[in-house]
């Protein structure tokens, strides 16, 4: 999942949830809120931040990312 328009506009659309997924490449699984998308700062790769029940904040590059997953609602 490396389009950065596709994952862009998929993380938009869950930024308002408690309960996103997000699977790395590596097997590694982050569960939390989006707690920030940066994409457009100058000399960073994209990236997003997802704030977990521990109130930990873990970075997540977008060329990590495997899946996202929304458990909003399930």
């Amino acid at each position: 999942m490396n389009d950065f328009f596709s994952l862009m506009e998929k993380l938009q659309g869950m930024f308002d949830s408690e309960d996103v997924e997000i699977v790395t490449n590596d097997g590694r699984s982050f569960r939390g809120k989006i707690d920030n998308l940066r994409s457009t700062m100058p000399f960073s790769k994209p990236a997003v931040k997802i704030l977990g029940n521990d109130g930990k904040i873990t970075k997540i590059l977008f060329a990590d990312i495997k899946d996202m997953i929304d458990h909003r609602g399930q």
